[in-house]
């Protein structure tokens, strides 16, 4: 099995980073990855005015897979997540969905053990981990880790979990795939601007798929399956969300663009992903058994 440390890591999605590893495929990786600020939150009495931005997101790779290229599509399933305890959550004035209300900036450490997080003395919750951030190199130009897109990135999409498959449209020859941002647990959209962040271990088996037709992300996980879209609006996101859905359905399986229309209003659900971004990233989700009796079997 292959390993990446976490210090092998960059900051950009960009076909210009230099690979940490070349592998063909299938290939079983494991990525260790540091938390969304780098370690720079060590106490309650850190804050935001004095932290290093140009680190935040730092993320592990990219891996290079030999004979990826252009069109093809990276399988990403999601054996394992472990993440390293404790973990923090932090708001800021005028960030987040309610950031208007927020005061001043405050740090939160929270510690967890035995897939339990405590949220407080007399609060405690399974632990929920997923990856914020997953993605491939664009074919042009350098995005921010910290920016989701049609590249996936920093899309903190709460479907990618253990025993979750993400699906990536590869733009550069050998993809260039790089992994960052867990959380122990984050609701969907990271509403108060950011979840419980921690550093941890993802492994991971990648294949390539060439008979999938796809230009943005997508996600298998429970039982359903979800396209992950991308844009500078909520509104935007969501059009593009289902636009994107309905599409893979008629390049795929066995329906029209009305039929698989009809399809999505009636048994696909819109949801969110995230809304702290510059950009917000929703998805629309149908269930598998459906999509097979639209002839797609995934």
């Amino acid at each position: 099995m292959l390993y990446i440390k976490k210090e092998q890591s960059v900051n950009r999605f960009d076909k210009e980073n230099e690979p940490v590893l070349k592998c063909s495929l299938p290939a079983e990786i494991t990525f260790e990855t540091n938390d969304s600020f780098a370690g720079q939150v060590k106490s309650e009495d850190d804050s935001m005015d004095s932290f290093d931005y140009d680190i935040i997101n730092p993320c592990t790779g990219p891996v290079y897979f030999e004979g990826v290229k252009p069109g093809d599509v990276l399988e990403i399933k999601i054996e394992s997540i472990k993440c390293k305890s404790p973990g923090w959550a932090m708001c800021v004035p005028n960030e987040g969905v309610i950031g208007h209300l927020v005061k001043k900036s405050v740090t939160k450490i929270y510690h967890f053990e035995d897939k339990i997080l405590h949220i407080s003395d007399k609060i405690k919750v399974p632990v929920e981990p997923m990856i914020g951030v997953i993605g491939v190199a664009p074919a042009e130009g350098s995005l921010r880790a910290i920016l989701p897109g049609d590249h996936g990135g920093n899309m903190d999409n709460n479907m990618i979990k253990e025993g979750a498959t993400v699906y990536l449209p590869v733009n550069v020859e050998g993809g260039l795939l790089a992994i960052g941002d867990l959380h122990v647990r984050m609701g969907d959209g990271e509403s108060f601007y950011t979840g419980i962040e921690v550093g941890g271990e993802v492994k991971v088996t990648v294949n390539v798929r060439r008979d999938l037709k796809m230009d943005i992300p997508f996600v298998k996980y429970n039982g359903r399956f979800a396209s992950a879209a991308t844009d500078e609006t909520v509104v935007q996101a969501t059009t593009k969300a289902m636009e994107k859905l309905v599409n893979f359905i008629v390049d795929n399986g066995e329906l029209d663009f009305y039929e698989a229309g009809f399809l999505c209003g009636a048994c696909a659900h819109m949801e969110v992903c995230q809304v702290v971004d510059p950009h917000k990233t929703m998805r629309m989700a149908i269930e598998l058994d459906v999509l097979k009796q639209a002839g797609i079997d995934l």
